[in-house]
């Protein structure tokens, strides 16, 4: 069973433990109340299902790969049944007779035991009937040394290792081929570019027709991790890129009205707040916006509108923002810590400079430095910047190069995998990061 599988029979699960929960929390008390007998409240459920399916969306409850251990799920199940409640909560406000307060009160532990006992069932099934994939991978000491440590951590359950062949050994089709027959392969991964020794193909494809399937390393490291390996990716990936990243016109106007909406209410938001936030800048000195050069889409400049959050610098190229940086200033501490001092930038969304989601757009000094130093950067500008986007909620900042390249893999699987329900991840998990005050 694939990992897009898993986490499909487990959203099934908990949608139907979620739902159960309030069918019998509403029955339990208000159906008896209302001598209404017992009733299926299709709204409540509803609302219920919804909430439970942002907030766990939000703390990462689908992740496959900890879903079988009760040590990380039960975090993470608390925490998304704790969002899903103040929902409840604030639904109760609006529309009382929909969902009441007792219903509210009972379904809150009922759904945590009924979440926490079909993730145990869960666990279970997988272990007994969908063992991990036994796969073989294809790879010389050097990319298994460079690539391997990361991807180790996250198979655990997923696949296990029968095998490794080093292509580069004489003998390496034949010892293949016996490994597969040997040791029920499922999976041969093959850690290799472009290039393929002719013979070694040969065998690769005997071991296909045969029924094991192949992939590249790089496919099993996309998989696994969020990101693209980027030391795997060679001009054929590059080749078809521009066929994956064609969107619809209904995605792409879809994707805009949010956009627009979402930048319009941010406006209205720094219009309320902007005379107080004013007066809090202006304590430390210098002016109240900051205004920077940015490189946006296609490689085409755009002027970007922050609230002032660091010292001014007179004269000097700028630096990445660090850690602790010395030059925040104390309001601006604050500001970066509840993310308002990103407000301004709503602007060049409503412009269709940005997007709200997307790579985040660099500087002009920072974009010649990483273009020259790393394969496929100018390929994250051919979607527009945003102010969020899958980088930010999986690797946070960056402050080097290095950190650059990691932030460059999620970029580019974004540029990829660009879709509506990714877009919508990507908002879920950065209210979360709003909400956790994990600004620097």
């Amino acid at each position: 069973m694939s990992i897009h599988e898993r986490r499909l029979l487990l959203m099934g699960f908990d949608a139907v433990a979620v739902s159960v929960a309030f069918i019998v929390a509403f029955n339990l008390w208000t159906a008896q109340v209302r001598h209404a007998g017992f009733y299926v409240p299709r709204f409540g459920t509803l609302v219920a299902l919804a909430l439970w399916v942002v907030a766990a969306t939000m703390v990462d409850a689908w992740n496959v790969r900890v879903a079988t251990s009760v040590r990380l799920t039960l975090p993470r199940v608390s925490t998304a049944l704790g969002f899903s409640l103040i929902g409840m909560l604030v639904v109760f406000l609006i529309v009382p007779y929909q969902i009441t307060r007792p219903t509210i009160v009972i379904w809150a532990p009922l759904a945590w035991i009924l979440v926490m006992g079909e993730r145990l069932l869960y666990a279970r099934l997988l272990s007994a009937s969908s063992p991990p994939v036994r796969i073989a991978l294809v790879a010389d000491r050097d990319t298994l040394a460079r690539v391997w440590p990361e991807v180790k951590g996250h198979i655990r359950g997923v696949y296990q290792v029968a095998a490794v062949v080093n292509p580069q050994r004489d003998d390496c089709t034949q010892r293949l081929c016996n490994v597969v027959q040997r040791r029920s392969i499922g999976e041969i991964v093959l850690g290799l570019r472009d290039d393929i020794d002719r013979s070694l193909f040969g065998g690769i494809l005997a071991c296909h027709d045969a029924g094991v399937r192949v992939r590249s390393l790089a496919d099993l490291y996309e998989e696994l991790t969020g990101r693209l390996l980027l030391d795997q990716l060679g001009h054929s990936w590059l080749l078809g890129l521009p066929m994956r990243t064609q969107t619809s016109h209904i995605y792409a106007a879809v994707r805009r009205t949010i956009d627009v909406l979402v930048a319009g209410f941010a406006l209205l938001l720094l219009g309320v707040l902007i005379v107080p936030l004013s007066l809090l800048i202006k304590l430390d000195g210098g002016p109240v916006f900051h205004r920077q050069e940015r490189v946006g889409k296609n490689g085409h400049p755009f002027s970007l509108l922050k609230l002032r959050t660091m010292r001014q610098q007179h004269g000097g190229q700028t630096t990445w923002t660090e850690a602790g940086d010395p030059r925040v200033t104390l309001v601006g501490h604050l500001l970066r810590r509840l993310h308002v001092d990103e407000l301004p930038q709503s602007w060049a969304i409503l412009r269709g400079q940005m997007s709200l989601i997307g790579p985040r757009p660099e500087q002009a000094h920072y974009v010649e430095r990483l273009r020259s130093e790393i394969d496929f950067y100018n390929t994250r500008m051919t979607v527009r910047p945003g102010l969020t986007g899958w980088a930010q909620v999986n690797s946070g900042y960056g402050s080097s190069v290095e950190d650059a390249r990691v932030k460059l893999s999620y970029d580019l699987y974004y540029v990829k995998n660009q879709s509506l329900s990714l877009d919508l991840i990507i908002m879920a998990r950065t209210v979360m990061a709003v909400l956790s005050l994990s600004g620097r």
